[in-house]
């Protein structure tokens, strides 16, 4: 496999300051075909990326921790897709009674895209209910609307049915045994010189570097169902792997399937169980014209390809320098050169 113009691609963005760094990796469904970082981690502090180096992942939180937790759960029959969240949650029962855990998973709750818990200063306990007071939901299933909420409702519940958070049950029950060993929530102080530094914040007077990025998974102890996991692109691998067609892995085939089949068809913004579905190439790219993937604000992505038996992780700072960069456009060229080298 060739990855040169890919490379020259990556190396040219960098050297233009359209993000400080990257790491991608691409793997089959038993290797991981490629690894390699370019640019910084750091710009400040001198530290230069690593395969190794731990990255923020923001939303790609919500496939790789919380809808894979609720895809086990429901494997081992303590939930139903078709559950009403309210059973779990009464007090949402006078407004969103009618909003059940698949349309969380698959942004079809009506709910807003977030909640600003942070500014409004409502503590973790007190989330459910602020939620039970949201009059502004739109008719579940009229669009799909990308929203925060949806994930921090499924945090919540797998908190309420196994009993413990969803930190620890994502951990026990998909990090350890993927053995995804650089993974997971809060990271400690020690390793904050394996980690990406993302943005630059006045109120600190220097780059957020080792805490979540996303301001209300911060507001919450870092620890939250749409934000806060930290990972590395070889971890990431290893959890891409497990979702590719034919590989043995934690999820039972049949699981995997439901999982990357559409429940949006009537839209157009194809949605799975926590996967973004192939349905017009926003950040797959023009030549991976099937497949599922979902991606992180702070500029990390995960798209994987049955049919090519490809998964290309892509990792990047990106808020380093602000919010300038054009990162879906950065992600399209980077698949499009994997693919178009490797046919």
């Amino acid at each position: 496999m060739s990855f040169s113009r890919v490379e020259e691609f990556i190396e040219t963005a960098i050297h233009n300051k359209e993000l400080p760094g990257a790491v991608l990796a691409v793997a089959n469904a038993k290797d991981v075909l490629y690894c390699k970082a370019f640019g910084m981690a750091h710009t400040e502090a001198q530290i230069p990326m690593t395969e190794q180096t731990i990255f923020d992942c923001a939303s790609l939180t919500k496939v790789t921790a919380t809808a894979s937790s609720i895809l086990l759960l429901l494997e081992r029959g303590f939930i139903d897709l078709d559950d009403s969240i309210s059973s779990y949650f009464p007090e949402l029962k006078q407004i969103h009674e009618d909003v059940k855990i698949r349309h969380l998973l698959t942004h079809t709750s009506g709910f807003q895209a977030e909640i600003k818990f942070y500014k409004e200063e409502v503590a973790y306990a007190d989330v459910i209910g602020r939620i039970a007071q949201e009059t502004g939901r739109k008719n579940v299933e009229q669009q799909v609307i990308y929203s925060d909420v949806n994930y921090i409702l499924l945090g919540e519940l797998i908190e309420k049915v196994t009993g413990i958070s969803l930190a620890d049950y994502a951990d026990k029950n998909i990090f350890q045994p993927l053995r995804m060993h650089n993974t997971g929530f809060n990271p400690s102080a020690q390793l904050q010189e394996k980690i990406a530094a993302t943005e630059y914040r006045t109120y600190l007077n220097k780059h957020q570097w080792g805490e979540v990025h996303d301001e209300n998974a911060l507001h919450f102890g870092g620890v939250s169902g749409h934000a806060g996991l930290f990972s590395t692109a070889e971890d990431l691998a290893k959890f891409a792997q497990s979702f590719m067609k034919n590989n043995d892995s934690i999820f039972h085939e049949q699981t995997k399937q439901l999982a990357k089949q559409s429940f949006t068809e009537e839209h157009e913004e194809q949605r799975g169980l926590g996967w973004q579905l192939y349905s017009s190439p926003s950040f797959s790219g023009q030549y991976l014209k099937e497949g599922f993937g979902h991606t992180g604000f702070t500029g990390t992505s995960i798209w994987i390809s049955d049919e090519r038996q490809l998964a290309i992780i892509l990792l990047t700072n990106r808020v380093h320098f602000g919010r300038s960069c054009e990162i879906q456009r950065f992600r399209r060229i980077v698949h499009n050169l994997i693919a178009l080298e490797n046919e």
